[in-house]
């Protein structure tokens, strides 16, 4: 019983220390105007102090809560309108989810050949999809976990600073595409709908829902205002918060041990990361040479990181959310879906069974 109590003490020390330098490193980048300030300085901060080997936590339940307040702002964005608009673009957004399969391809090739990590790992490191769905795929099939973490956290962390700095300061012109709601903010409205929508979100995912907690809010929204039903916008301080939980979880992630264990093959992730980044700029251009979307927009829409971070930039930066909400949604279904099935194709072409052991 004493064991269990400082346990939780040791937890909640954890979590303090997360948060006095979390807070101040957020306030230091929104008091420099810098983007989307309250995830990059938060997660830098606490990253900084686990990689010292001072343990730093997140909230409990941190996630969930960031996630229910995020779907419910973006969920006013879906409009009939808007809808007809995605729907005009369902090409484009087929294009560009299959896109990963390639990109990912190659990236596991490059990885495989410049740091010797066995295709199977390289495969699941480099294909872009969730970091846990691919985490969970690596362990089914017996490859080897840490290159996968590690490539998928890197890879993330290196996006949420790289792409919202390279479009507010790459001399990128960034079209805000006339999606932004015009709704007053009526906190009676927002309690009793994020309620609702935080409760079926929970729901969802007691029953297995893949991101429940973010997709059920936005669907909840959307089909409130797509039948005519007033919201509210959502203040910024709430998407702050959100900012906030969603930094101190990327930044948890960093464990001195972890990393330290796997440091040589950090410089072939970092390599893998860019290479994937650089790959999905690529099939943004080709996709804006062919259409009249934005390049700001296809940008983030195609960038190669998880679906509420990537979301969290589009709405910072008042770009077209519904579109990067689409695309990454597309892309996260089919890429966690047909990866598997992707990867067993592969080993049977190559007479090879799927689940066997890394080391054989």
């Amino acid at each position: 019983m004493k064991t269990d109590f400082f346990r939780i003490n040791n937890r909640w020390i954890h979590i303090a220390r997360a948060l006095f330098v979390g807070i101040p490193a957020g306030a230091m980048l929104d008091w420099l105007n810098t983007p989307i300030p309250w995830m990059i300085g938060p997660m830098v901060a606490v990253a900084v102090l686990n990689l010292c080997g001072i343990r730093s936590v997140s909230i409990p339940y941190g996630r969930q809560t960031g996630q229910i307040i995020l779907g419910s702002a973006v969920s006013i964005y879906f409009t009939p309108a808007v809808l007809a608009v995605l729907a005009t673009n369902s090409g484009l957004i087929f294009v560009a989810t299959f896109s990963a399969f390639i990109i990912g391809g190659l990236g596991a090739l490059i990885m495989n050949k410049v740091s010797g990590v066995n295709p199977k790992s390289a495969f699941f490191a480099s294909i872009p999809g969730g970091s846990m769905a691919m985490a969970n795929l690596a362990d089914k099939y017996n490859a080897q976990l840490p290159p996968v973490a590690v490539a998928h956290s890197l890879r993330i962390s290196i996006l949420v600073i790289v792409v919202p700095y390279f479009m507010t300061y790459g001399g990128i012109s960034i079209e805000v595409l006339p999606y932004t709601p015009d709704l007053p903010t009526d906190y009676g409205v927002i309690f009793i709908w994020i309620l609702a929508g935080g409760l079926l979100g929970v729901i969802s995912e007691r029953l297995n829902f893949h991101n429940g907690c973010f997709m059920t809010p936005i669907i909840f929204g959307a089909t409130l205002t797509i039948y005519g039903i007033e919201l509210s916008l959502i203040p910024e301080w709430m998407t702050d918060f959100a900012q906030l939980m969603f930094g101190l979880i990327l930044g948890e992630r960093y464990e001195r041990t972890f990393f330290a264990r796997h440091r040589l093959f950090i410089p072939f992730a970092i390599f893998n990361a860019i290479f994937i980044i650089v790959s999905s700029v690529g099939v943004a251009l080709l996709i804006a040479w062919n259409s009249n979307l934005p390049i700001s927009t296809l940008i983030i829409a195609t960038a190669p990181g998880g679906l509420a971070e990537m979301t969290i930039v589009a709405q910072a930066l008042e770009v077209g959310v519904p579109l990067v909400v689409a695309f990454h949604l597309a892309r996260i279904i089919v890429v966690n879906i047909g990866t598997q099935y992707l990867y067993v194709a592969a080993m049977r072409l190559l007479g090879k069974p799927p689940d066997t052991p890394f080391r054989e």
